[in-house]
């Protein structure tokens, strides 16, 4: 068997720097590192290989210096490189990459592409269904573990709900998240590395050719932003104290705004007016928290555009999400039932989504930032070859009816602005940037819409499994608690619940078992933004701290008075975790944070 490897070497994300002076990030002397989720994907291949037999080839695209990052992987066990450079590739965004990778898969062959879940640098995870859509093969992301069984691969991936387990024909592009073994420190190793460059993957290449680098690419970056907040760094002994410290920074920093009141038309030219569309995702028959975020921006987005705010509801028995679409700001709400809907096979949700957006053509589709419009929204983008700007924090839109995409980076503290000169216009946003209107009992106009043929698909669920509490719900809570590996969620758990918390952990305590997997919150894993974050006894590392950025209000809880996790809070306490954090939350829970 053949596999082909994804990689990318990128500025080791603690080393980032920006420029004031510049308005630019500063890069000259930034170390460099092999991306962590690649490095796993080279694990699995070689543990693959080993299983099964044949070899493996690992491919990035970047310059010369990128050839560190290939012999790193050849540490690994990687059998052979190539390395795509040339100046035609560069400043590519990820459609632009995407292409190039694709081509050079062809002239390569395989029969499997493994890729890093998401780069750590620019965070987009894209790649990977947009490289499969124009390899026009099945893609599976997230991936926690693999296993070859005659022509197929069986993959156990994490969803929004817990884990499930799938069945794909070879070949496939399978993204991964954990390596069944963490790969070991591998010192480099010389070997074959293959250098291509645009002229061997094209017969007929021309100056600027479309196909590749900035000329290629959709999207482009208008400006780069530092955003690190300023956290209050207030110690407190009192827990009375520290709690209604809380409350009273949680409403003086409140999440997006929202209104029912539209604002204004901002087309330069009379009688251009267009719709704001919102893919609406369903948990349990009901929208989701996130998509009424979603909804409400996009009351503001489509009366700067002079159009409606519409709904785009899929799936098998959606009544009541149709009904919640319309009691939260949609105006329109476009229903696509179909029983192969039901449940989220990829191929299906593809081909309808596809369908619908060649056919009505929305001036903006935005997908929620979850791991179910991760895996859609990028494949949908690649299929059509449009561009799309993912997990933004911010949107707008300029004179000309343009989206203006606000986009995170380097966990967070970093904020690209992007535009997209494709219509659709298309963007994953992330949970919890808007608040969600305050629901009204208005009805808006409703329309069956066609989903045209769905595939069968060559995916096959095999088996789902819920955690308790779900993932998402990391997503939905005000309050957001997590916990370091010498912290026991279950001395905790009835006053979080009573406190309406969810809890999650950094990365030393999903590895001990204290939390899920699909709870770790941090740059590998979950970026959250409730209105509270309490982190008690976590790392207080880059790694982690960046998961919550976006945190309206950080306590935490630490046993010495000089914890730098202390230093990085707002609301600050020193002591024991058994005493100070039921306390605190039994203060939090007697006057809930939704409630301030």
């Amino acid at each position: 068997m053949k596999i082909v490897c994804l990689i990318k070497q990128i500025p080791r994300p603690d080393a980032i720097e920006f420029d004031q002076e510049t308005r630019s990030l500063k890069r000259e002397g930034v170390p460099l590192i092999l991306n962590p989720f690649d490095a796993r994907a080279v694990a699995e291949a070689v543990r693959l290989r080993d299983a099964a037999g044949g070899e493996v080839i690992v491919m990035t695209m970047g310059p010369p210096q990128a050839e560190e990052a290939l012999n790193e992987c050849l540490g690994l066990g990687a059998d052979r490189c190539i390395h795509l450079s040339d100046r035609a590739f560069a400043l590519a965004d990820t459609i632009g990459t995407s292409r190039t990778l694709a081509l050079a898969l062809r002239k390569e062959g395989s029969d499997l592409v493994l890729c890093g879940r998401k780069a750590l640098d620019a965070e987009t995870r894209q790649v990977p269904p947009e490289v499969a859509a124009f390899l026009g093969r099945p893609h599976v992301t997230n991936s926690v573990g693999l296993a070859v069984e005659r022509d197929n691969l069986r993959v156990r991936r994490e969803t929004d709900d817990g884990e499930e387990t799938v069945e794909v024909p070879l070949p496939t592009v399978v993204s991964v998240a954990r390596a069944e073994r963490e790969p070991a420190e591998a010192e480099p190793e010389e070997g074959r590395i293959d250098v291509w460059a645009a002229a061997d993957l094209v017969e007929d290449l021309h100056e600027n050719d479309k196909r590749f680098g900035q000329t290629g690419s959709p999207t482009r970056v208008l400006a780069v932003h530092d955003v690190t907040p300023e956290r209050a760094r207030e110690p407190f002994d009192s827990i009375e104290e520290a709690a209604a410290r809380i409350r009273e920074l949680a409403s003086e920093r409140p999440a997006g705004a929202t209104a029912w009141e539209k604002p204004e038309h901002l087309a330069k030219e009379p009688g251009a007016f267009y719709d704001c569309w919102t893919l609406v995702e369903v948990s349990d028959g009901h929208a989701t928290r996130t998509s009424l975020e979603l909804l409400a921006k996009g009351r503001e987005l489509s009366g700067k555009l002079g159009g409606s705010n519409v709904a785009l509801v899929l799936g098998h028995d959606v009544a009541a999400a149709v009904e919640d679409a319309s009691r939260y700001g949609a105006e329109i709400v476009n229903v696509g039932e179909h029983e192969a809907l039901r449940d989220y096979v990829p191929e299906r949700w593809v081909a309808g989504v596809r369908s619908i957006v060649e056919r009505e053509r929305p001036h903006v589709l935005l997908f929620p930032a979850t791991l179910r419009g991760r895996d859609l929204g990028p494949r949908v983008a690649g299929e059509l070859e449009y561009g799309m700007t993912a997990d933004c924090v911010d949107l707008g839109i300029d004179r000309g009816g343009r989206l203006v995409q606000h986009k995170p980076a380097y966990g967070g503290n970093i904020v690209s602005v992007i535009m997209g000169r494709t219509t659709p216009q298309l963007a994953t946003v992330r949970p919890r940037m808007f608040e969600p209107l305050q629901p009204r009992d208005v009805q808006a106009e409703v329309r069956q819409i066609d989903v045209d043929a769905l595939p069968e698909g060559t995916i096959r669920v095999l088996e789902r499994s819920e955690t308790d509490p779900r993932p998402r719900r990391l997503d939905e809570a005000d309050l957001v608690i997590a916990v370091g590996a010498g912290v026991d969620p279950a001395a905790i758990e009835e006053t979080a619940k009573r406190a309406g918390a969810a809890i999650g952990g950094d990365r030393a305590a999903c590895a001990a078992g204290r939390v899920p997997w699909g709870a770790e919150i941090g740059l590998q894993g979950r970026s959250v933004a409730p209105r509270v974050y309490l982190a008690i006894e976590t790392d207080a590392g880059f790694e982690h701290l960046t998961g919550s950025v976006k945190a309206g209000v950080i306590a935490a809880i630490a046993a010495e008075p000089g914890s730098p996790l202390l230093a990085a809070a707002d609301v600050g306490l020193a002591g024991d975790w058994r005493e100070l954090a039921p306390a605190l939350l039994e203060a939090l829970s007697s006057n809930r944070i939704s409630e301030t």
